[in-house]
């Protein structure tokens, strides 16, 4: 069994490997954009573990929130994979998949925010239970209006956002991490007894009009070499 997972929520393109063995390989790219390195970043992972495209038996890809068009191309990749290998391809939210990361036994009345920095002010948000279970759509908001909407919970904070989240929330100590970095392979295990429930699930999770979450144009231009 060997799942192919691909991340491309936000500034960076990132493609995993995780076999039922726990083998694992991943390749992450920054500096250009998705539709131009994840064809090269997928063979070279195959090609890390010596395997070929009819070695994957499925795909997951996070769905977002992130940059509009980033979303697009990973989800767009893996359909298109998965329909030519005739496999099924699995889609998770970035937020639910961070959380379910750093999953472990928090205490009973622990609510945990995720939350990945967004553009400009703002910050893509979800509020879960010491279960990992959702408490809230995803959101997205500025401080300001996340003090509105979590500021009476005792909260422990995940993702890009953290620090600055638990900074004006004065919960700095409650800091679990402050990367947005996906562990596919924890992903899996979590979500395996009810992976139907994900199957076919790869639609883009946009919190905002697609031109609020584009990139600067000039980062789609190639390098000069």
């Amino acid at each position: 069994m060997y799942f192919l997972c691909l991340d491309t929520t936000l500034d960076n393109c990132s493609v995993h490997i995780i076999s039922s063995n726990r083998d694992t390989f991943s390749l992450n790219d920054a500096n250009y954009p998705p539709s131009d390195i994840m064809p090269t970043l997928v063979g070279q992972a195959l090609s890390g573990l010596g395997l070929k495209n009819s070695d994957i038996t499925g795909i997951i890809i996070a769905t977002g929130p992130g940059n509009y068009t980033s979303l697009r191309v990973g989800i767009s990749f893996g359909s298109g994979l998965a329909k030519a290998l005739s496999i099924p391809v699995y889609g998770i939210s970035s937020l639910q998949a961070l959380m379910l990361t750093h999953k472990k036994k928090y205490n009973e009345n622990t609510k945990l925010l995720v939350g990945i920095k967004a553009r400009g002010e703002d910050y893509f948000l979800q509020l879960f239970d010491n279960n990992c279970l959702s408490l809230i759509k995803p959101v997205k908001a500025d401080i300001i209006r996340a003090k509105e909407l979590f500021f009476k919970y005792n909260l422990l904070f995940l993702g890009s956002g953290s620090l600055n989240l638990a900074t004006n929330f004065g919960q700095e100590e409650n800091i679990i991490t402050t990367e947005d970095r996906i562990d596919f392979l924890k992903v899996y295990k979590s979500i395996n007894k009810n992976l139907l429930d994900y199957e076919n699930n790869i639609w883009p999770l946009y919190l905002s009009e697609p031109i609020a979450e584009k990139k600067d144009p000039l980062w789609f231009a190639k390098k000069i070499k």
